[in-house]
């Protein structure tokens, strides 16, 4: 047998290192990384199928919750719950011992929380009565069994009468019967009472007369004294002594209600109108948190522009709370304005 020569060694080997380097960089990975793609697929899905699944059941504790919820309900329809709903309003105005021909009651369809979701339903409400009936009223209203909101409340004192206007809005929510009957059992709602400790709580509203009419005091003696007195007039009132206490609108009309402690009087204001050192532009009814307490939500707003920016006041707040809104917090729609 002729023994190899050089060449045919060098030939061999190169042939070998080609071959060795198709196989790592080639043939291997053209076998190996489907599998690996399938393999990081399959991790994906499942991945996908724990969100889902986690996704699901956490819909099916909302879904009972809201058919519980439902039960608390007026109805299981708009139309059925409004009239229902109107009917209650009636009874409780009856129950607190006011005259229901000095109330009216005004349907109006409240914002949407969710899109496609439970349905809200409201009443304008507005009567005159004394401030302990007024009170009774908006004591059963509040803690009534039934799914619902008291929001917007006004008291504004009537000049010659010891009786008082109230204008409110009474939400609740048609839930209906989509997301399944509930199939528990609900203990008796608890039916609020005037006469119980809960009423008690509100007896300071009366007690102090806050909307009674002034009684001027009777003109003291004055005492002597050894420096003479200066007359002085008191300062205007500052902005904490304004504050916002309804934001409402109806038929599109959006309205501004700011009560002056210092006057003990009510005045409304609109869309275009001057307020604190502004303009009003709109009223915001997003639920958002308030600035110096975010752990509770705040139901609306009111928005002025001042130069090139835009204040808010929650209501609730008083003008001395009005702050700048950043870039985030801006309604969409304002938003949009400005682009």
């Amino acid at each position: 047998m002729a023994k190899p020569t050089l060449k045919t060694i060098l030939l061999t080997t190169i042939c070998l290192a080609a071959i060795t380097v198709l196989i790592k960089n080639a043939i291997i990975p053209w076998m190996t990384d489907p599998i690996k793609k399938l393999e990081q697929a399959t991790a994906n899905r499942k991945k996908q199928i724990n969100n889902l699944n986690k996704l699901k059941k956490t819909a099916e504790q909302h879904s009972k919750r809201l058919a519980k919820l439902n039960t608390t309900g007026f109805a299981n329809s708009s139309a059925e719950a409004i009239a229902m709903m109107g009917e209650h309003i009636t009874q409780i105005i009856k129950q607190s011992k006011l005259t229901e021909t000095e109330f009216s009651r005004r349907p109006f369809e409240p914002r949407a929380i969710v899109k496609n979701g439970p349905k809200p339903i409201g009443y304008t409400v507005s009567g005159i009565g004394s401030v302990k009936k007024i009170t009774d009223l908006l004591f059963l209203l509040q803690n009534d069994p039934h799914i619902q909101r008291v929001e917007n409340v006004s008291l504004s004192p009537i000049s010659g009468s010891t009786k008082v206007r109230v204008n409110f809005q009474f939400i609740s929510l048609v839930i209906g019967t989509k997301y399944g009957e509930f199939k528990g059992t609900n203990s008796q709602p608890i039916r609020p009472k005037i006469k119980s400790e809960a009423r008690d709580l509100y007896v300071g509203i009366t007690k102090r007369a806050l909307f009674q009419p002034y009684k001027k005091k009777a003109p003291t003696v004055p005492t002597p004294s050894s420096k003479p007195k200066t007359n002085r007039t008191p300062p205007p009132p500052g902005p904490e002594s304004y504050k916002v206490v309804s934001l409402s609108q109806w038929k599109g009309q959006q309205e501004v209600m700011i009560y002056n402690t210092a006057k003990n009087e009510t005045k409304s204001y609109k869309l275009g109108d001057n307020l604190a050192g502004g303009i009003i532009v709109m009223i915001d009814y997003r639920q958002l948190p308030f600035p110096n307490k975010p752990e509770l939500l705040s139901q609306s707003r009111v928005i002025v522009s001042i130069k090139s920016n835009y204040w808010a006041i929650e209501r609730g707040n008083t003008m001395a709370d009005i702050y700048q809104l950043t870039p985030e917090q801006l309604p969409e729609n304002l938003t949009k304005a400005e682009l």
